[in-house]
């Protein structure tokens, strides 16, 4: 059976995956990245990492690395502050797939994830690295684009990407905080817009901070003890904010979707490029992985397809990924629509929804599967 050549543009956590994911199915991958490793890795983010990321990991022989790396939170506290109410998932609210697992996720941080994916790709010999694409599309089987939310090749192949920006800025940084109960995470709906709390190592959380346009760009211009002081105001369970840690960043947010181009047979873009929601439940990431997945698993099956089938895999792709990816900007477009107000008119819907997550745990460990385990459930047996 001949090798299949692939090209695949950005080596971000995407494109690395992809990359690594292809090559293990004996592909010939050409990797596209003019950033140097140094700046690839000087992001300073975590990652929320799901269960149904955990067993794609495991099927690619990284899960091992990534664990260790890993920081795993045995409870998620989410939170209404406008109503005060709350409801706690623990680990035994876990659906059945999932039920030897003690975490409920886990978070890395983004140079962790990338110093495991870029030594992996070092050390692989399918996959070459080139600064500057000096090669021909011709040539190749597929070229695939994994370059971001601004993705230039999206907008070179003239692909068709719908997208709306939500009246919402975030910032990001890391942060010591004090007080916290040990392992648990936090998703706080407040009428400005959510607040994530992702726990690191050593009291270490990454904070995920939603507000207006207007509010954000006030809040980058406080110093980092009024930053704490602006947060310490409304971090929930006595917790207190000691210091920031690394740099703030900031950024739009949008939801986002990309249609398949008839004439793009061979040119399909993948994660970011092609996909964009709202953060809340941090899905981010895990959907990209989603997607290396199943675009690994359609061109490792393609030996045994017809050839109507190979010239429309484009659209097979799309319609594998379609249902999880649409589910993902409508529910998490809910969240948001639903719990960042001060309409008091929601305020009953919301008592109802969380009293029901408190007493009913077969309603929480639907709901909590939705956002971990995707519409597609990755049992991955073998």
């Amino acid at each position: 059976m001949a090798k299949k050549n692939i090209k695949i543009l950005g080596s971000g956590p995407t494109g690395s995956l992809l990359a690594l994911n292809l090559a293990s199915k004996d592909c010939n991958v050409i990797l596209i990245e003019p950033l140097e490793e140094k700046d690839l890795l000087s992001k300073d983010k975590g990652y929320a990492i799901t269960q149904s990321s955990r067993r794609i990991f495991e099927k690619f022989g990284l899960w091992e690395l990534i664990e260790k790396s890993a920081y795993g939170f045995t409870t998620l506290s989410i939170m209404d502050q406008e109503i005060s109410s709350s409801v706690i998932v623990r680990a035994n609210d876990l659906k059945k797939l999932n039920d030897k697992q003690i975490n409920l996720g886990w978070v890395i941080d983004h140079r962790d994830l990338m110093k495991i994916l870029l030594d992996s790709i070092n050390s692989n010999r399918y996959i070459n690295k080139f600064k500057v694409d000096s090669t021909d599309d011709k040539t190749f089987d597929f070229v695939l684009a994994a370059d971001g939310r601004d993705s230039s090749s999206r907008k070179k192949w003239k692909i068709r990407y719908f997208k709306k920006f939500y009246n919402q800025r975030c910032i990001s940084f890391k942060a010591i905080l004090k007080g916290a109960p040990q392992k648990r995470a936090y998703e706080i709906f407040r009428h400005e817009g959510p607040l994530a709390l992702l726990p690191l190592k050593n009291c270490t959380y990454q904070v995920i901070w939603f507000s207006s346009i207007a509010d954000t760009q006030q809040k980058l211009s406080l110093s980092d003890d009024e930053l704490l002081n602006r947060l310490s105001l409304i971090l929930p369970d006595k917790i207190i904010a000691e210091k920031v840690v690394g740099a703030i960043s900031n950024y739009s947010v949008a939801k986002a979707f990309a249609l398949p181009k008839l004439t793009n047979i061979r040119k399909l873009i993948i994660g970011d490029s092609a996909h964009s929601f709202h953060p809340v439940g941090g899905q981010g990431l895990n959907s990209c992985i989603r997607d290396v997945y199943e675009i690994g698993e359609i061109l490792n099956n393609l030996e045994n397809k017809s050839n109507l089938y190979r010239k429309f895999i484009h659209l097979n792709y799309f319609l594998k990924r379609s249902n999880d990816i649409i589910s993902l900007i409508f529910f998490t477009d809910f969240l948001i629509k639903l719990f960042s107000n001060k309409i008091k008119v929601t305020y009953p819907l919301r008592n109802f929804i969380f009293y029901f997550l408190r007493k009913i745990k077969f309603i929480r460990s639907n709901v909590f599967s939705l956002m971990t385990d995707s519409i597609k459930r990755y049992k991955l047996d073998n």
